[in-house]
C-alpha cells in the first residue's frame, strides 16, 4: 500500500515527463499532445505498436506515418488523391486472425464452474450472468471485446471500477452512500497509452480521459488532467485544481477495496524482458504488420496509378489560331505583334497557337503540317489516345497481393490448399501440418485471453462479496477445431469408405455434431444424449436397412436416427429444462417421442422402397 507522499513523488515524475508534451490548442482551447512521453522504458514502444496496429484494424483510420514521405516521382497533386481516396485493404486481415485466434472461445471449447451452494454465490452468479453494463454479463464482454482489445494493445491493463453507488438522505438531511445495497463493480480497460505508471504486482496509475475543471486565462475551463492510482488496498482519484499552470492536484482515496492484491492485469502477448527487467508485451498481430504497411501502400500507390491509366490522354489535330486584333495584327504561334514592335501572347489561344474546336475536356493539339513545318509529328488518324502500359499495375498488384499472403501464413490464417500441390496426400499432409501449426499458435493467446476472463469472474466477486464467496472457475480451451461441418463430413466419408473401426467413425460423427451445435449453450448435453440413445448412428443408410430386414432394427429407432434433432428441439419446446434432467430421463424421453412417430407400416414401406433402390442399383 502506498501513502500520499509516495503517490505524490510518483505523480511529480509523471508530469515532469509531460509537462511539455500536454498542452491547450489556442484555436480549439481543447487539450493535446504534441509527443509521446519517456514515461518508463517500453512505454514509447507499447504506443507505437498500438499506433501502428490501428492502421489495419480500424477501416477509416488513416495512416498519415505511412504516407507522410512521398514516394520518388509522386508529386504533390497524387499524394493528395491517395489521402482524399484512401480505402484499408489490409483490415480484413485482422478480422481473420481474430476468428482464427477466438476460437476457444466457442462455447464447445470450455466450460465455467459456479458453487452457488450459498445465497451469496447465487446473487454473484446472477450479478456476473445479468448486470454487466452493456455487455449484460462478463462472458459477453470477454468474448466481444478481449480479443479485439488484446490484438490492439498487448500492453493495455484490465481492471474494474464500481457504478455511482446508491445514496440515501439522512434524518439530518445529508447524503450518504447506502450500505445496505452491494457494490457494483465493472469490468474498465486502460489503454497502454493511459498506464503512465506501473510496477509489477505492485502499483499502477492511469491518466483518465476525465478532466477536471480549473482556471485557464482567469476563466473556468474543463482541461485539467485526472489519473487514477491502484494498488493492493486502494484507489485513488488524482484530480488537477487551481490554475492550469499551477500542476497543483487534490488526492483523494475513492475506495478501499483491500483486497489485498493488485486488482489490474496486463492483456499479454509475446512476452520480453527489458533492460530494467520489465516485461514488454507484443501482439502476435504485431509480427505481421510489416508487410501489412507494404501492401497498404502498394494498393492505394495503384488506385492512384489506376486512376491515371483510366482515363488516357487524348490528342488530335488541331487548327492554326487565326484571331486577328484591331489593329489588324494576327496571331502566329501563339504571338501578336504590337506597335511598338513587340510580341505579346495572343489573347484567343493563350499562346498555344492553335484554334481549340472541342470540348473543354483536356486534349493535346498537334500542330498540322505547314509549307516547310513539318509539325509536331506524322499522324494516320486525325484523333488518337496515349494509354500507359499496365506492366507496372500489374507487378504492383500482385506484389501487394503476395505481401497480404505473407501476412497470413505468418498469422496462421491461410489454407494449406493454396500451397501444397500435388497429389492428395500431399494435400492431406499440408493440412496436418497446418492445423498443428495453427494450435500451437493459438493455444497460448487463447490461454492469455481466458487469463483475463478468470481474472474478471475473480476480481469482480471479491470486490463485491469481500472474498466471502467461491468465486467461478473456468476450464480453459485445450483443443481447438478449425474444421467446417463440411469438413468433418468428409472425413466421416472418407472413414467409411475405407472400412475404419466402428469407434473411429462414431468418434468423428461425435465431433460433427458439436461443431454443428457449437452456437448452442447446452452442446456438450446434446451431444450426450444424441450419442447415447442412438444406437444406429455409425451406420450407412445400406446398413441399417439390411438391419431392418433381419428384424435387428425397429422402426422406432430408425426415426430417432433420422430425425434426433427435430425430437430434441420438440422436447425442449415442450418442457424448458429438458436438458438438465438425467441422462437416463433424457433418453428415456427422446425413445418414447420417436416411438410415437414411427408407425410400423411407414417404415416397413420406406424399407422396402431403399431395399428395392439398391437392388436395382438406382
Amino acid at each position: 500500500m502506498k501513502d500520499q507522499n509516495e503517490i505524490e513523488l510518483i505523480l511529480a515524475d509523471v508530469l515532469a515527463k509531460s509537462k511539455d508534451l500536454y498542452i491547450i490548442n489556442q484555436k480549439t482551447k481543447q487539450p493535446e499532445w504534441k509527443g509521446v512521453p519517456d514515461y518508463y522504458e517500453g512505454y514509447q514502444a507499447a504506443v507505437k505498436q498500438v499506433n501502428r496496429i490501428a492502421n489495419h484494424s480500424e477501416v477509416d483510420k488513416y495512416p498519415a506515418e505511412l504516407f507522410k514521405h512521398r514516394a520518388p516521382n509522386q508529386n504533390a497533386e497524387e499524394s493528395e488523391y491517395i489521402e482524399n481516396n484512401y480505402k484499408n485493404t489490409t483490415h480484413p486481415v485482422f478480422m481473420d486472425y481474430l476468428s482464427v485466434t477466438s476460437r476457444g472461445l466457442n462455447d464447445h471449447n470450455w466450460s465455467i464452474e459456479f458453487s452457488d451452494t450459498s445465497a451469496e454465490e447465487q446473487d454473484y452468479k446472477h450479478y456476473i450472468t445479468t448486470q454487466i453494463d452493456v455487455f449484460k454479463s462478463v462472458e459477453r464482454y470477454v468474448k466481444d471485446l478481449v480479443p479485439t482489445l488484446r490484438a490492439n494493445d498487448a500492453n493495455g491493463v484490465m481492471t474494474f471500477d464500481l457504478k455511482q453507488p446508491k445514496t440515501v438522505v439522512k434524518d439530518d438531511g445529508e447524503e450518504v452512500v447506502d450500505d445496505r445495497e452491494r457494490l457494483e463493480p465493472q469490468p474498465k480497460f486502460y489503454s497502454s497509452a493511459q498506464v503512465v505508471e506501473w510496477t509489477w504486482n505492485e502499483h499502477a496509475m492511469f491518466e483518465s480521459t476525465e478532466r477536471s475543471v480549473v482556471q485557464y486565462y482567469n476563466q473556468p475551463m474543463k482541461i485539467g488532467r485526472v489519473f487514477y492510482f491502484y494498488d493492493d488496498t486502494n484507489i485513488w482519484k488524482i484530480e488537477q485544481t487551481g490554475n492550469f499552470i499551477d500542476n497543483t492536484f487534490n488526492l483523494n482515496i475513492i475506495f478501499a477495496h483491500d483486497l489485498k492484491y493488485f486488482p489490474c492485469q496486463k492483456m499479454k502477448g509475446v512476452p520480453k524482458i527489458l533492460k530494467s527487467d520489465e516485461i514488454y508485451y507484443t501482439s502476435r498481430f504485431y509480427f505481421s504488420v510489416d508487410p501489412l504497411d507494404w501492401s497498404l501502400l502498394y494498393s492505394n500507390y495503384l488506385n492512384a496509378a489506376i486512376a491515371n491509366v483510366c482515363f488516357p490522354f487524348r490528342w488530335q489535330i488541331g487548327d492554326n489560331c487565326d484571331f486577328t486584333d484591331a489593329d489588324n495584327s494576327t496571331c502566329h504561334n501563339g504571338r501578336i505583334a504590337t506597335k511598338d514592335g513587340e510580341m505579346k501572347l495572343c489573347p484567343s489561344c493563350k499562346g498555344s497557337g492553335m484554334k481549340v474546336r472541342t470540348s473543354v475536356m483536356s486534349t493535346y493539339l498537334l500542330k498540322p503540317k505547314e509549307g516547310q513545318d513539318e509539325g509536331d509529328t506524322s499522324f494516320p488518324t486525325p484523333v488518337g489516345f496515349v494509354s500507359p502500359e499496365t506492366d507496372t499495375l500489374d507487378f504492383t498488384d500482385q506484389k501487394a497481393a503476395s505481401l497480404i499472403a505473407q501476412a497470413r501464413e505468418m498469422l496462421h490464417i491461410h489454407t494449406s490448399d493454396s500451397k501444397v500441390k500435388g497429389n492428395e496426400n500431399e494435400t492431406a499432409l499440408g493440412k496436418i501440418i497446418d492445423m498443428k501449426a495453427m494450435f500451437a499458435f493459438v493455444q497460448p493467446d487463447s490461454d492469455q485471453t481466458f487469463d483475463v476472463f478468470q481474472f474478471l469472474l475473480d476480481v469482480i466477486g471479491d470486490v463485491r462479496y469481500g472474498k466471502n464467496i467461491e468465486t467461478a472457475k473456468l476450464t480453459y480451451p485445450k483443443t481447438f477445431d478449425f474444421r467446417t461441418e463440411a469438413d468433418v463430413l468428409e472425413d466421416i466419408r472418407t472413414a467409411r469408405e475405407a472400412n475404419a473401426p466402428t469407434h473411429i467413425v462414431n468418434t468423428l460423427i461425435h465431433q460433427y455434431i458439436r461443431t454443428r451445435f457449437f452456437a448452442e449453450r447446452d452442446t456438450a448435453r446434446v451431444s450426450e444424449l444424441i450419442t447415447t440413445s442412438d444406437r444406429l448412428l455409425t451406420l450407412t443408410s445400406e446398413e441399417i436397412v439390411q438391419r431392418k430386414a433381419q428384424n435387428i432394427v425397429e422402426a422406432w429407432e430408425i426415426v430417432l436416427h433420422d430425425s434426433a434433432f427435430t425430437l430434441i428441439n420438440e422436447l425442449i419446446f415442450e418442457e424448458e429444462d429438458f436438458l438438465s434432467l438425467d441422462i437416463d430421463k433424457q433418453v428415456e424421453k427422446l425413445v418414447t417421442k420417436a416411438k410415437q412417430k414411427a408407425p410400423e407400416d411407414v417404415i416397413e414401406k420406406r424399407a422396402r422402397k431403399t431395399a428395392e433402390r439398391l437392388v436395382n442399383g438406382n
